[in-house]
């Protein structure tokens, strides 16, 4: 199934995605910009430990987020017919 084809079937689903994806990248540079030094010292606010916590969890789910937007994208993505005809 195509881009096109996915956006055709399921508009909702497929625009969801891409606001998640973009809201994920947005809440990364938040972070990344928010977040303190890495050395230990006395934090107000978002520590820079924290901060690296955060941005390995966002990447995981930006990640997930390109993964999904990859299958979008597959020509076949239903399984294979059961049982098999020859």
């Amino acid at each position: 199934m195509g881009l096109r084809t996915a956006f055709r079937q399921n508009p909702l689903v497929f625009v969801g995605l891409l606001a998640f994806g973009a809201w994920t990248f947005l809440t990364i540079l938040n972070v990344s910009s928010s977040m303190g030094e890495i050395a230990y010292g006395d934090w107000v606010g978002q520590s820079g430990v924290v901060g690296l916590i955060g941005l390995a969890v966002l990447f995981v789910l930006g990640l997930t987020v390109v993964l999904l937007y990859g299958e979008l994208g597959e020509p076949s993505p239903g399984p294979e017919e059961f049982p098999p005809s020859e």
